[in-house]
């Protein structure tokens, strides 16, 4: 629908489109942030296509011998972006019964999250989709799980190096969070795992300072999500790297506002995005199963 200008739309720029542009940040969105972000420029397909090379093997050589040549052939692994989107709509002489500033910023805020929701909940399949497991549905979160994962991933068929370590990231529940973090040292840092000495005041300060719970586990920084998938009382929470997975953005978030249904009387506001997810690499992370009963201490 053609998009028509009114005494309304400038404010909804405004405080609609820059609220919802605020929440949209990638570093708002815990599974998203930790994968491997490929976007598209102009003029490329809404599928994706990513290659996926072969190990290669290293020979010991004889003087005079030729050398062992191996043939690459990479396997092709390919994403296709599908649109999410949502819509809203209120009337005009709503907004001039209410405070319209402070609603229409809510409503934005009300968008971008909801589109949040929806990509981190799709995302959280490729954590749920690894084929090697961690952890025991009906128990509760226990540390040795997370440092089981991180040790599977060094050693592995497809090992991550120590230089890739950097790039893996732990999802949790804020229920396995509760579990772990009990276990940490200070708590709600994870500098060490177990107590060594009383916490200075300055580390207690800087841990409760920050904007809810985190946690490093080892150099593994631990993120908190509520959209991960779940199965009845369990929940399937991660350990994995940036690369064993990719997120294909076609088309940005966009938003449109359209006031063109003029016997309505009412201003409707669609934002749509176009995105797509793959596993690429299965051996570079784990499912961590555990339970995610509500705790009470």
């Amino acid at each position: 629908m053609p998009i028509t200008t009114t005494l309304n739309i400038d404010d909804l720029q405004k405080k609609v489109v820059g609220a919802a542009r605020l929440t949209l940040k990638d570093d708002a969105l815990a599974i998203k942030s930790s994968y491997w972000i490929e976007r598209a420029n102009a003029g490329m397909d809404d599928t994706y296509n990513s290659p996926k090379l072969p190990g290669v093997t290293a020979f010991g050589l004889s003087e005079g011998v030729d050398m062992t040549t191996e043939t690459i052939v990479d396997s092709n692994v390919p994403v296709s972006a599908t649109e999410t989107g949502v819509s809203c709509e209120f009337t005009k002489k709503m907004l001039r019964t209410i405070n319209a500033a402070e609603f229409q910023r809510e409503v934005g805020k009300a968008m971008a999250s909801a589109i949040n929701v929806k990509q981190d909940q799709d995302f959280a399949i490729l954590i749920d989709g690894y084929g090697n497991i961690v952890g025991l549905d009906g128990s509760s979160a226990v540390i040795g799980s997370l440092s089981a994962a991180l040790a599977q991933l060094r050693a592995n068929s497809e090992p991550v190096n120590e230089a890739m370590m950097g790039d893996v990231s732990c999802i949790i529940h804020p229920y396995g969070w509760h579990d772990i973090s009990q276990a940490l040292f200070p708590t709600g840092s994870g500098d060490s795992h177990a107590p060594n000495t009383p916490t200075p005041a300055s580390i207690a300060e800087r841990t409760f300072g920050r904007y809810g719970p985190a946690g490093v586990y080892f150099g593994t920084p631990i993120k908190m999500s509520t959209n991960l998938v779940t199965s009845g009382t369990n929940v399937r929470a991660g350990v994995f790297h940036r690369k064993s997975g990719l997120i294909y953005e076609f088309m940005p978030v966009d938003m449109e506002i359209d006031d063109s249904d003029k016997s309505m009387r009412s201003v409707e506001l669609d934002m749509v995005i176009d995105y797509g997810q793959v596993e690429i690499l299965d051996g570079h992370g784990r499912e961590w199963d555990f339970d995610i009963v509500a705790p009470t201490t």
